[in-house]
């Protein structure tokens, strides 16, 4: 697996993992990341639907373009550790529908 790859224990691996919630379909992305992953995907050849192809993109985004969280999640030593390192990486991830519900007020 390529979380494990890049010498993330198996609690750093799980803890990435569960705060992703990949469930083997499209993930709920913002566009431009579904972009990313798309993107990437078609140019490895792999099916971007699969949790693998998630996870290898996933290692390839921490380590290349977000290498903070990368090294932040490295530095864990729980499960617990790691959903608080990756956090900020998942919410970047995350297709944010609330904005619909705030109501709009005008700074006066």
């Amino acid at each position: 697996m390529a979380i494990v790859d890049n010498c993330w224990t198996e609690e750093q691996a799980q803890g990435l993992f569960d705060s992703l919630k990949l469930s083997g379909s499209v993930p709920n992305w913002k566009p431009e990341h579904l972009k990313r992953l798309h993107d990437w995907c078609a140019a490895h050849g792999k099916d971007q639907r699969t949790i693998e192809c998630q996870f290898e993109f996933i290692a390839f985004d921490l380590c290349n373009d977000h290498q903070a969280v990368g090294m932040a999640l490295k530095l864990a030593h729980t499960r617990q550790e790691a959903q608080r390192a990756v956090e900020p990486y998942v919410q970047l991830l995350r297709e944010d529908q609330e904005w619909f519900r705030k109501p709009y007020r005008r700074h006066t």
